[in-house]
């Protein structure tokens, strides 16, 4: 990802906006609250985080070139100046995008998850 060079500079972004966000929106100024909010911050960024870890892994790739080979097949509107293997050349789903947005959203979901565990020990504690 271009736009972000230093995963701890967006790790701070993101704890400073979610302060923000906590300070702005909440009902009522408590740990509670906060730890509720970092959550979902942290829930958003593991579930983008492992959905791309599986479409990276090929998962889905056998079932799209499954899907593109019967549509090319079965096809009623055939060009037939096109080449027939035309789906071979399109690129898979594991393809699609970089390793390092992965690393990206798993780092972010994990980091928050640490903080996240930190303040509910600092909260069941008190």
């Amino acid at each position: 990802m271009k736009f972000v060079r230093n995963k701890w500079g967006f790790l701070a972004i993101n704890f400073v906006v979610l302060l923000l966000y906590f300070l702005i929106f909440s009902p009522a100024y408590s740990l509670l609250h906060f730890i509720d909010l970092l959550f979902y911050l942290c829930f958003f960024y593991l579930f983008i985080g492992l959905i791309l870890w599986i479409i990276k892994g090929g998962f889905f790739d056998a079932i799209t070139y499954s899907f593109r080979r019967v549509s090319n097949r079965i096809g009623k509107n055939k060009d037939y100046m096109e080449d027939i293997d035309d789906f071979e050349e399109k690129p898979l789903p594991s393809q699609m995008f970089k390793r390092n947005v992965v690393r990206f959203f798993l780092f972010q979901g994990i980091s928050l998850l640490a903080g996240m565990a930190v303040l509910l020990v600092v909260y069941y504690m008190a």
